[in-house]
């Protein structure tokens, strides 16, 4: 049966791959944008839901906070309950990151993935918005989830769907291994006619860097690479710790680099690479992968699913 978040969710805030009206406002004419939370730290997108910010930095507007889905509530409502988070994304400045689906119903991953786009669009369009206030560029910081599982799936399969792992597994390297830090002009697809956007930004596209040497150098890769992705120790360690992920950094930089180009827009929810779903929520706004961080997050249950890597992104 057809997920009730999902149609709930659609047919009141009206996802898509528009903008929502309340991040849609006309712009300055210089490079400084209103807050849609000028007024208040709420935003009722409907007759149903709400918007609501929340600051962790006092009264620091920029700092750290979080954008919050919730249910719209009514003067006759309990003041003293809680409300159920639906969804939500974290900032600090003009970076945001961690968009997560908080009301989940049990189900199918198609389901799932139908659920988080329907909801997190519109507080992604919100938040994107209150992001760029100071006139900087919004970036976000999208998980890889599965990306441990991916490379141990590939390398199971001698390389197969990976072409980074087929070029070290069988000691070879072409062009896309070497082309390192190429820089690309991404035209601005902002509205046009809008007096703030940026006619043109340089994104930096960091294609896999792999330099080998060596045969020995290839192998170390090789050894670090699988230890981060199964987290079986190499031969002759003990944990799988700091010096794996120095010699696996630059393969594990380039396998997540060629992981996140899985992510697809438009999402179709039924072929949709559930892990990935963060990346696809911030390309359908104009996200573009720019980097890899590496160790990004050194947290243990991140580490055994993505080795620690994100993906920087900015929206262009």
């Amino acid at each position: 049966s057809r997920s009730f978040l999902r149609s709930t969710y659609k047919r009141n805030i009206h996802a898509s791959h528009k903008t929502h009206q309340a991040a849609a406002g006309k712009r300055n004419k210089d490079l400084f944008t209103p807050s849609p939370f000028k007024r208040s730290d709420k935003i009722n997108i409907d007759d149903k839901f709400t918007v609501q910010r929340d600051l962790r930095e006092g009264d620091n507007t920029y700092g750290i906070r979080r954008y919050l889905l919730l249910p719209r509530t009514n003067d006759s409502d309990d003041p003293t309950q809680k409300p159920t988070i639906i969804a939500s994304i974290n900032a600090n400045k003009n970076i945001l990151f961690g968009a997560q689906l908080h009301a989940q119903q049990s189900g199918s991953d198609e389901d799932y993935i139908a659920d988080y786009f329907a909801a997190c669009e519109p507080l992604l369009d919100i938040a994107k918005e209150d992001a760029s206030i100071n006139g900087q560029q919004v970036q976000a910081l999208a998980a890889l989830n599965g990306l441990c599982s991916w490379v141990t799936e590939c390398l199971d399969r001698d390389g197969e769907g990976s072409e980074v792992l087929t070029s070290l597994l069988h000691g070879e390297q072409p062009n896309t291994l070497l082309d390192n830090d190429k820089e690309e002009q991404v035209e601005n697809r902002g509205a046009s006619g809008s007096s703030n956007r940026r006619a043109r930004q340089n994104v930096k596209s960091q294609s896999a860097k792999i330099i080998l040497n060596n045969e020995s150098d290839r192998i170390l890769m090789l050894d670090a690479i699988r230890a981060i992705a199964t987290g079986i120790p190499r031969p002759g360690h003990s944990v799988v710790g700091q010096g794996t992920y120095r010699d696996g950094a630059e393969g594990w930089k380039s396998l997540a680099w060629e992981y996140s180009n899985l992510a697809t827009v438009p999402v179709d929810a039924s072929n949709a690479v559930t892990g990935l779903e963060e990346v696809s929520l911030y390309k359908s706004r104009d996200g573009e992968v720019a980097k890899i961080e590496h160790l990004a997050s050194v947290e243990a249950g991140y580490l055994s699913v993505a080795g620690g890597a994100m993906a920087r992104m900015f929206f262009v």
